[in-house]
């Protein structure tokens, strides 16, 4: 049955997998602006990507959210410095039946949502995907990986949830429903806060992270000061989290960089409090040191803060 789905955001993860859905026949409405919703409302939205080429001709497009109405679900694909600014229009997309499944970067986002929004209505979710706005009114989608993972944050099994990952499963991606979301969430943290870091700081792609002995070893100190953190946070982070982050760095293609990485090389707004931030918090409150992170960043706060506007 088609759902009627508001993608928040149509960056690479929202024009991606937004697209995907509408492709399959859901009702998606994208929440767009400037150059890229023009684009996009004339001339329709362009997936490039390795498992196949798609155009959306016509579109629903609108920087309006208030227009839309509360919808079935809403997938928030905004950076995570967007979230709060945004939350007034994502509010005005959930009525009584919404679910909320943010598809951010970090471990903030179910708990920023739910300053504005009915906790009850949100779901925890993350995403690994290699694409971005290559144009506007285009998406390039350039690596194999297209995965999401959504799930209750209480562990707890829900038709809501099943219906968005088979609708996304049946729709090409490779999605699944999690019974652990905040462990799942974490584990992702502690992938890309470590990747995004490191290569940023080493202007470098992942193959070339990985060969050069003292960055590789840099990288696996990173994830295991991550996965400490973690731990001594409560979480239920897997024994093996350190071997299966790195053996995932080595199976992606060699000059894969993060979008982080990008953003710091483009000097635009970059996500650095959801990942090492995080990190370097979350260690502060768990009386735990985290000096990997904590170098990371002070190295690339102010590039941040440049970025951002700042003095």
């Amino acid at each position: 049955m088609a759902m009627r789905i508001v993608v928040f955001g149509t960056g690479g993860v929202g024009g991606y997998f937004g697209g995907r859905l509408a492709q399959a026949g859901h009702d998606v409405t994208f929440i767009a602006r400037g150059e890229h919703l023009k684009a996009m409302r004339e001339h329709g939205l362009r997936v490039e990507s390795v498992h196949g080429d798609f155009t959306l001709e016509p579109v629903q497009a609108t920087d309006d959210a208030a227009s839309v109405g509360p919808v079935d679900y809403v997938l928030v694909a905004v950076k995570h410095y967007q979230l709060r600014p945004a939350l007034p229009a994502i509010a005005s997309l959930v009525g009584d039946t919404t679910t909320v499944a943010p598809l951010l970067n970090g471990v903030e986002a179910p708990a920023i949502l739910g300053e504005v929004i009915d906790p009850a209505r949100i779901i925890g979710g993350l995403c690994a995907v290699f694409s971005a706005v290559k144009a506007p009114g285009v998406i390039a989608q350039t690596s194999e990986v297209r995965r999401v993972v959504l799930g209750e944050l209480n562990g707890e099994p829900s038709a809501r949830v099943k219906a968005i990952v088979g609708g996304l499963q049946a729709a090409g991606t490779d999605a699944v429903l999690s019974e652990e979301i905040e462990a799942d969430m974490w584990d992702k943290l502690i992938l890309i806060s470590s990747m995004s870091g490191i290569g940023a700081l080493s202007r470098s792609g992942v193959g070339r992270m990985l060969e050069v002995a003292e960055s590789r070893q840099l990288y696996i100190e990173a994830l295991a000061e991550a996965a400490m953190v973690g731990r001594a946070s409560g979480v239920n982070i897997a024994e093996d989290v350190v071997e299966r982050r790195l053996a995932f760095a080595e199976g992606l293609e060699y000059d894969a960089i993060t979008s982080m990485h990008r953003d710091v090389e483009a000097g635009k707004p970059f996500e650095l409090e959801a990942f090492s931030g995080t990190i370097v918090r979350r260690a502060a409150e768990a009386g735990v040191e985290a000096p990997i992170h904590a170098t990371i960043y002070a190295l690339l706060s102010p590039a941040l803060r440049r970025a951002m506007g700042g003095d």
